[in-house]
């Protein structure tokens, strides 16, 4: 009788450690900034470059800095990363919402370095998403005429976590596509076609 027992717990703890084993692994959710905006009845005539990143950047992990600890380290979420690089996911963004007219037919060039893309935590329950980043304007003809823009956008999470920093990412992106399509229409050289 006791070694039966003894039988049914072992098979019990064996069962126990098999269910536990196949268990799987919480899984790694990918993000990006979702489906883009409608697309703007007036097409520009720019040719979008492909977005410039710092190496520390040049990869999916989704980053973030403790700024109430040491706000100069970075860290990866462990579960989470994007779709792409910032940079690629930027760059057929602004691709959306301006065209993307080839290089020698287009009048104009817009080239962006990205120089900051993180969430930065001010406290362990809040957070916010930043996105500092330069961008450059040129005649594609000769080059000759340029302009340039320094944007710093920054946009409070919804929600102190991975998912949080996505939405506010994803919103901010937008915002940073509205603003530099406001500033290629507003260009003196970049011509608008309808």
């Amino acid at each position: 009788m006791n070694m039966i027992r003894h039988t049914v717990l072992f098979l019990a703890a064996v069962g126990l450690l098999a269910a536990c084993a196949s268990r799987p692994d919480d899984p790694v959710r990918t993000y990006d900034f979702g489906l883009g905006p409608a697309a703007q009845p007036v097409q520009l005539s720019v040719h979008v470059s492909e977005v410039e990143s710092p190496e520390w950047l040049d990869r999916p992990e989704m980053l973030y800095r403790l700024a109430y600890r040491d706000p100069r380290a970075l860290e990866p979420y462990s579960l989470s990363r994007w779709a792409g690089t910032p940079a690629s996911m930027l760059t057929l963004r602004l691709r959306q919402a301006l065209g993307n007219v080839g290089v020698r037919s287009a009048d104009c060039v817009l080239a962006v370095d990205l120089e900051e893309f993180s969430q930065v935590f001010d406290t362990e329950r809040s957070s916010r998403v930043v996105l500092h980043l330069h961008a450059g304007l040129r005649q594609s003809a000769e080059g000759r005429k340029t302009q340039s823009k320094t944007l710093r956008l920054e946009r409070p999470a919804p929600s102190p976590n991975a998912a949080g920093g996505a939405a506010a990412f994803s919103e901010l992106a937008d915002e940073l596509t509205a603003q530099l399509r406001d500033w290629v229409v507003q260009s003196a050289y970049c011509g608008n076609r309808p």
